[in-house]
Formats: structure tokens, C-alpha cells, sequence
């Protein structure tokens, strides 16, 4: 039984999370206190007025850390970190929230060799990467969280529209572009590189074709953009668009990504109204590799190998996001993995529980495994599994404190 003068003083020290007015009109939320109860042994930081940070560790033995933020307290806000703030490659955690003055952070989407993040990145207002079908983390600027999907397919749906009218689908920004597509950079990539057979239109200020290059390397300067395609679409550029051309990029995307100031992927969903839902195993449409070949399913887009190495039974190092059903409460959980003896990892589905204990109504999973990782106050509070301590990694979720202005 939990002691009487422990809930006292937790309850009063978490009171003061709701400090600072409704972010919404018309809404008036509860203390923090009120949106979740910790267990006996837990450890519980007021970090901020409406930012609290718990540890739990537990005989499994896990070893847990989860991060409240209030969102009805303008003081608190969020942003998406890339290293300089452009597509730069692979950072710690730590470093990006450190070059940022953020007040905590965890990991964020998935990525190759390249260090690029695999799907959907807004990094204040600026979209530095298309969506894919995968679950992604937005905030609006009308402050309201959103986890879901931007595309049914493999990317978005987008063209480029020529003065006379004829069109040729863009299938990615700002990342290596597949044969024959066409792709658009933007000043977030810094430079398109030399590429044998393609063709780049360079786009000033104005959005105007200010010339046309052949298989060179170009840097692509803040305001300007660069078309950039093989095969096909070389042919298409060439034939279509000419210095001085204003060419027109359509992207549809539902919901808009115009609504969002932040944006970062990961995958999959795991709560959606408070349930816990587990993603199908095929690689999107494709089927082939399960049991199902012929089943007529929309999964996110991970491959088939890839979900059998971290669903269903597999226990292994989470990160995961994940808000209240009024949007009111955002909750961000690491659990370690990978360490017999000090935390063993969490099936999808106990880390779903995990999160729907905190208040989550709708939560998805960030990058797992050696990348899981949680910052407050500039320190990492978790213990990432790898041998080499924190592992580089593509963005980050930034909590940043806003102090409120003195009267």
C-alpha cells in the first residue's frame, strides 16, 4: 500500500505542472497530478512547471524512464533537431539537444548508411524530407499533436508541373533519387551531387530555371531548389523546362503537411483509442513474404524481415511517443533492452501498456534498439545497450522550455 504522505507530496509537487495559461481557448485542464498515478518506488523530478520526469525500475527487471509534458503550458514546446540544422548526417541525441538549448530530447526516425531519416521530417515549418507509409509524430501550429499517416504509398503523391502543362511525378526530397524519377533538393540537403546520365535544373529565388546542368555536382543555396533527374525524367527536364521556365511543385498529402510546424517518423502505430494495435506483417502491399501471400492489406512500410525482428514476442530497447485522447498530455518512453540482468527490453505490446499507464490515447514507436535514448537537463538519464555508449542518429524530438516573459 502506498504511503499516505508520499502521495501527499508527490501530488503536490506535480500540482504545479499545470502553471501557465490554456494553450487552447476554452479549455481548462487538469494539474499533471491528475492525468497519471506512480507507482510505489518510483522516482519523480519536477523539471519544469508541466515538464516531469519518472524512472522506474522494476524486478523484471526494466529499467524505465518517461518524460509528461504539459501541452496547455505555453512555456513548453517542441521541435524536430538536425545536426546545423540541415540534413548533415548522424548526431548523438545529446549533441543535438545540446546545440539546440533544448531541455530534453529523445531519438528519432530510422535511417541508413547515410544518416538520412527514413521518412517524414518538419523541422520548424521547413519539410527537410518526404512522408512514407510509416507512423509519424506531427505538431501543429495550432499546438495540437497528431500521429498518423501523410501517404497510403511508398512516398508522396507530388508533380512537377511544366509551363505547357505536361507533369512528371517527384518522388523524393532530399534524398538520392532512384533511377530514372525525379527528385527536388532544397538548401536542408546543401549540395546534389555529381551523377553519371542525370540532369539538374538549379531554381533561383523566384523559382525560375536558372540553369541546366549536366551530371555536375551543385550546391543548392538557402532559397533556391534544384530538379534533379535520370533516364526518363533527364529526358522530361530537357524536353519541358528551359532557363527562364517558372516549373510548378504539387504536393498532396492528407492532412497537409501546411498544418505542421514539426514533424518526425518512425513506426509502427501502437495505440489507437487507448487499444493497442499490432501492424500487419506484410511490407506494405507486398505480401509475399507471410504467411497471407494474397491478403489485400495497407502496412507500414518496413519489410518483412525487418517487423519479424522487432514485433510480436521480440523484447528489445523502445522509444515511443504518444498523447491523451484531448491532446492535452504528451508522454515520451525509453525503456532499456539488450542488458540481461538490468532491463531486458519490452514486447510492442507491454511497451503499448507502458504507455497507455501514463494517459496515452494514440502513441507510436520512434527508433529502437542501440538508438533509444532520453536527454533531460544534458544528461542522458537511460543506458543505451551499445558497447560505444550513445549511438549517432539522424533528428531528434526537442522539448524546449520557454520562459514566460516577466511582468
Amino acid at each position: 500500500m502506498r504511503h499516505p504522505l508520499v502521495v501527499l507530496c508527490l501530488t503536490l509537487l506535480l500540482a504545479t505542472g499545470a502553471a501557465g495559461a490554456p494553450a487552447r481557448a476554452g479549455e481548462h485542464a487538469p494539474p499533471l497530478s491528475a492525468r497519471f498515478a506512480p507507482r510505489p518506488g518510483d522516482r519523480v523530478t519536477l523539471v519544469r512547471p508541466g515538464v516531469v520526469h519518472l524512472r522506474r525500475v522494476t524486478d523484471d527487471p526494466w529499467r524505465i524512464n518517461v518524460l509528461l509534458l504539459d501541452l496547455t503550458n505555453p512555456a513548453i514546446d517542441l521541435g524536430v533537431g538536425l545536426g546545423g540544422g540541415w540534413l548533415s548526417g548522424r548526431h548523438r541525441t545529446s549533441a543535438l539537444a545540446a546545440e539546440h538549448g533544448a531541455l530534453a530530447a529523445v531519438n528519432g526516425d530510422l535511417f541508413g548508411d547515410s544518416g538520412l531519416p527514413q521518412g517524414l521530417t518538419i523541422s520548424d515549418g521547413r519539410v527537410a524530407t518526404a512522408p512514407k507509409r510509416r507512423a509519424t509524430f506531427a505538431f501543429g501550429y495550432d499546438r495540437r499533436p497528431f500521429i498518423g499517416y501523410f501517404t497510403e504509398e511508398w512516398t508522396w503523391s507530388a508533380e512537377v508541373v511544366a509551363p505547357g502543362g505536361t507533369r512528371h511525378p517527384l518522388t523524393l526530397l532530399n534524398t538520392p533519387c532512384p533511377a530514372g524519377q525525379l527528385c527536388l533538393f532544397t538548401h536542408l540537403a546543401r549540395r546534389v551531387p555529381a551523377r553519371p546520365g542525370a540532369t539538374s535544373l538549379l531554381l533561383g529565388h523566384d523559382g525560375r530555371v536558372d540553369a541546366v546542368l549536366d551530371a555536375e555536382a551543385t550546391a543548392v543555396l538557402t532559397g533556391t531548389r534544384v530538379l534533379q533527374g535520370t533516364g526518363p525524367a533527364a529526358r522530361w527536364l530537357r524536353e519541358q523546362l528551359a532557363p527562364g521556365d517558372k516549373p510548378e511543385v504539387l504536393v498532396r498529402t492528407e492532412p497537409e503537411l501546411s498544418r505542421f510546424r514539426q514533424a518526425i517518423s518512425g513506426g509502427p502505430i501502437i495505440l489507437r483509442n487507448g487499444r493497442f494495435i499490432e501492424d500487419c506483417l506484410c511490407a506494405l502491399r507486398d505480401c509475399s513474404q507471410t504467411t497471407t501471400p494474397g491478403a489485400s492489406l495497407v502496412c507500414e512500410d518496413f519489410s518483412t524481415d525487418w517487423k519479424l525482428r522487432h514485433y510480436q514476442w521480440v523484447r528489445m530497447p523502445r522509444t515511443g511517443i504518444g498523447y491523451d485522447a484531448a491532446g492535452q498530455t504528451l508522454i515520451l518512453a525509453v525503456v532499456d533492452g539488450y542488458q540481461p540482468g538490468y532491463s531486458r527490453g519490452m514486447t510492442q505490446e507491454e511497451f503499448a501498456a507502458l504507455l497507455r499507464e501514463f494517459g496515452a490515447s494514440e502513441a507510436m514507436e520512434l527508433d529502437g534498439g542501440g538508438s533509444s535514448t532520453m536527454v533531460v537537463s544534458g544528461r542522458v538519464v537511460n543506458r543505451p545497450p551499445d558497447e560505444s555508449g550513445e549511438r549517432y542518429v539522424a533528428n531528434a524530438l526537442l522539448v524546449y522550455w520557454r520562459e514566460p516573459p516577466r511582468d
